[in-house]
């Protein structure tokens, strides 16, 4: 119990600090991000607890849950810089 509320709080704080900063690429990062990083982080303990790590809370699973958080917070920005970016086939109209 204790290793997935350490990981909504992990997500949240991760969420968080990257919403601020995607705040002026994509409007809607300030409430993405955190949803997307807190998701990641509950993976990560499920992947922790599906292969075996103990009940102790040990130091791989909050390396996993970071790393996890952080890459939530990177689709949000991934999608940012899609939504940007013009599309291949596109012309300006003169």
């Amino acid at each position: 119990m204790i290793n997935f509320l350490a990981a909504i709080g992990i997500g949240v704080v991760i969420g968080v600090i990257g919403g601020f900063w995607l705040k002026g690429k994509q409007p809607n990062a300030i409430w993405l991000a955190p949803v997307l990083a807190v998701a990641g982080a509950l993976i990560a303990s499920l992947l922790a607890l599906a292969f075996g790590d103990p009940e102790d809370y040990g130091w791989k699973e909050p390396i996993l849950q970071v790393v996890l958080a952080g890459a939530g917070v990177a689709a949000v920005a991934y999608l940012a810089s899609r939504k940007s970016a013009p599309t291949a086939g596109a012309t300006a109209s003169e």
